[in-house]
């Protein structure tokens, strides 16, 4: 009961800040801008190796396989992580030490190189004023990057009063980039320049393994939310699923166990909820790492996935429980069909959504 009321309330509020936003938008600039005003086609990168400052909070699976490596493709990177996970409770303690270490590196680092570009994935959460005041100082473009921004954007205020999302810092950067359509405007409306960066993945790291197919159904992720209802079905009703992550009994999985589970699975499992909210669905770094890895996927289903890719052709969705039942039996009865929609899914991921085509774009819109 409980969390269906912190659903209804964020779902409320997240409807309540996207209408304030368009409000804020129309005054300020007239009619809503097309989507396509956001978006980048052409791929005009140099090719030339460039020398790269990357920021980040901290460094997790997504954003090392999907962010830090492959910059590193695109040159020599160097990185600075803040690494305010070790004690969250203990964060704004250190903010303010933390962040002069990281001005120093960014110092000594163009001391020592000529830098074309500064990458960051921070927040209001972890940057101080002082950092956004240095950052305005330096002749080199800063791009900060964000996900999820469908229930971040603002956030709550932190104890230093700074909201812990973008909406107070993305001025300060000469691009933010934001996977969420919802978000763009807002961005605008705080005085930020901003883009539309599409999910995609490392296909040097989500790859085929050539592996035998040993699990059913594979599912990797944190338990939480309506996942466990959505598993204990298709459990009950006699598929087998292997669950790893945080808060189930088999334990979370590396990083490279994780590859090697996909590849051996029939069928990924994957669900596009914010949170514990099962009523607003995104898109997800899952939706592309999957079927590089050359198998079956299968997620909840919403419209943005049909941007990216011809559902029930390059993968399958799902609305209710008992649909995801059918549709795993079904798959899992025909062996052809299944990897045909695997053999699809991975064509279109390989040839459309690499995270290193998606820098060059961005890097190409900057004149670099």
């Amino acid at each position: 009961m409980l969390n269906t009321l912190k659903q209804k309330f964020r779902t409320w509020r997240l409807h309540r800040e996207n209408a304030l936003y368009e409000k804020a938008y129309i005054q300020k600039f007239g009619p809503l801008p097309p989507f396509e005003t956001f978006v980048i086609h052409e791929n005009t990168f140099s090719r030339r190796r460039l020398n790269i400052i990357y920021l980040t909070s901290y460094d997790g699976t997504f954003s090392i396989n999907n962010t830090y490596l492959p910059l590193q493709e695109l040159g020599t990177v160097f990185r600075f992580e803040m690494d305010p996970q070790d004690d969250r409770k203990q964060w704004y303690a250190q903010k303010e030490a933390i962040n002069r270490q990281m001005v120093r590196f960014v110092q000594e680092t163009m001391a020592q190189h000529t830098i074309d570009v500064i990458v960051c994935y921070l927040s209001g959460r972890t940057l101080t004023q002082a950092t956004l005041d240095f950052f305005k100082t330096l002749n080199v473009p800063i791009i900060n990057e964000s996900l999820d921004d469908e229930r971040k954007f603002k956030s709550r205020k932190g104890p230093d009063g700074r909201y812990r999302g973008m909406s107070e810092i993305c001025s300060y950067f000469d691009v933010s980039l934001t996977t969420s359509k919802s978000a763009l405007i807002k961005y605008v409306v705080e005085g930020g320049k901003v883009l539309y960066k599409p999910y995609a993945a490392n296909p040097l790291i989500y790859k085929k393994l050539g592996l035998e197919k040993k699990y059913d159904v594979v599912f990797i992720g944190a338990n939480y939310g309506t996942r466990p209802t959505y598993i204990t079905y298709l459990r009950q009703n006699g598929i087998s699923v292997l669950t790893k992550g945080s808060g189930w009994e088999e334990g979370n999985a590396t990083p490279d166990e994780m590859i090697v589970l996909f590849n051996q699975a029939k069928i990924i499992l994957g669900f596009a909820g914010v949170g514990i909210n099962d009523d607003i669905f995104i898109l997800k770094g899952r939706d592309f790492e999957a079927p590089l890895t050359g198998s079956f996927y299968i997620t909840q289903r919403h419209s943005e996935l049909e941007e990216y890719f011809v559902l029930g052709k390059d993968i399958e969705t799902y609305a209710t429980k008992e649909e995801l039942l059918e549709k795993v039996r079904y798959f899992l009865s025909y062996e052809n069909e299944r990897e045909a929609v695997a053999r699809n899914g991975f064509d279109t991921c390989l040839h459309h959504y690499t995270a290193k085509a998606a820098y060059e774009k961005i890097l190409g819109h900057l004149g670099l």
